[in-house]
């Protein structure tokens, strides 16, 4: 997996050293210079010491950072350990508010049963979701608004109590 650059650093109109350019953004000189010789970071012709324009440079940090991306699909959430997303393993999600007001859903990967996450908008979220599936029992009764112990409890309770009398 590739290496996270702020590319917002890169002031524009300006001429970087190899030097500089490994310093902005954390990684060694002979990193850049790889850039430089197989990757095709373009360098400005006939300088000594080797300039990077901002106007090649910013592009190519921004490639990379696009191609690092691995986008889930619906019913798919990124695995930490495979490094890819997957579908979760059925039974093992569970789903928890999150103080901005949207969702984590957290899961099992079916392949390696690493940790899987994903965030998702609480106005995207229905039963009918195609995560929804792989939720465990006690998750899905406690969508929304999670009562505490002694409510859930009461509400066995009271649930038992209804299926005895008539």
């Amino acid at each position: 997996m590739g290496k996270k650059y702020n590319s917002r650093l890169i002031k524009d109109d300006y001429s970087y050293t190899v030097e500089e350019v490994a310093d902005l953004l954390g990684n060694d000189i002979a990193t850049v210079r790889r850039w430089i010789r197989e990757e095709g970071l373009e360098r400005v012709l006939h300088s000594r010491p080797h300039l990077i324009h901002s106007s090649k440079l910013k592009p190519f940090i921004e490639k990379r950072q696009v191609e690092r991306k691995k986008p889930c699909a619906s019913h798919e959430v990124f695995c930490f350990r495979c490094q890819v997303p997957r579908a979760p393993r059925a039974g093992s999600a569970s789903i928890a508010r999150i103080p901005n007001g949207s969702l984590r859903y957290k899961a099992l990967c079916d392949d390696c049963g690493g940790k899987m996450n994903r965030g998702i908008a609480s106005a995207d979220w229905t039963e009918n979701h195609p995560l929804a599936v792989y939720l465990s029992d006690a998750t899905r009764e406690h969508i929304g608004v999670q009562p505490t112990h002694r409510e859930c409890a009461l509400q066995q309770e009271a649930m038992t109590c209804s299926n005895i009398m008539p």
